[in-house]
């Protein structure tokens, strides 16, 4: 495993192998959801893992797209906030097509389009990555940090449009997924 210097927001030098990196800049995509100053640096974080590993581009770029429109929820204009999310969705679906069986990236293209209002027509968009993302699951999920897996879970279980056998097999998951 390669270690990474890089420089912390803060200024800090670390030395971070590229997956502790990424589980950085989870954390700041999500506190950027809410904050607004941390938006850029997390942008920053994701732009610099794609570059060091290239098997993440494609997730990082819906990361990434997913700040960009961010920027639209805190944007004063509606034409502003119209361009950051059309900006923002547009990189996220092209990073989904990099990467289109990614568990990660499909469900924070799934999670922004179904948080997005009715007018973007994005709700089918997030079903059928969380019908993609029910697919993959069985195959592919031992391959991710068991508590992301967790968080799709409880997320899908909550929001999704499930069949009876998808919630059956889901809520076994999740009660086996418990720490």
């Amino acid at each position: 495993m390669a270690l990474i210097f890089w420089l912390r927001v803060d200024g800090a030098a670390s030395e971070k192998s590229v997956e502790e990196m990424l589980e950085v800049a989870r954390k700041q995509f999500y506190v950027a959801i809410e904050d607004e100053k941390r938006i850029e640096p997390t942008i920053a974080l994701f732009k610099r893992i794609g570059q060091i590993e290239p098997k993440y581009t494609g997730r990082t770029q819906v990361y990434i797209g997913s700040l960009i429109a961010l920027r639209g929820k805190h944007a004063f204009l509606p034409h502003t906030k119209l361009k950051w999310v059309q900006r923002g969705l547009a990189l996220m679906d092209s990073g989904l097509q990099k990467r289109p069986n990614d568990i990660e990236a499909l469900f924070i293209h799934g999670t922004t389009c179904y948080y997005l209002p009715f007018f973007f027509r994005r709700g089918d968009d997030a079903q059928r990555d969380f019908n993609e993302i029910i697919k993959l699951m069985p195959r592919h999920m031992d391959t991710y940090d068991p508590k992301l897996i967790r968080n799709v879970v409880a997320f899908l279980l909550e929001h999704a449009k499930l069949t009876d056998d998808e919630k059956v097999y889901l809520q076994t998951l999740k009660d086996r997924l418990q720490p």
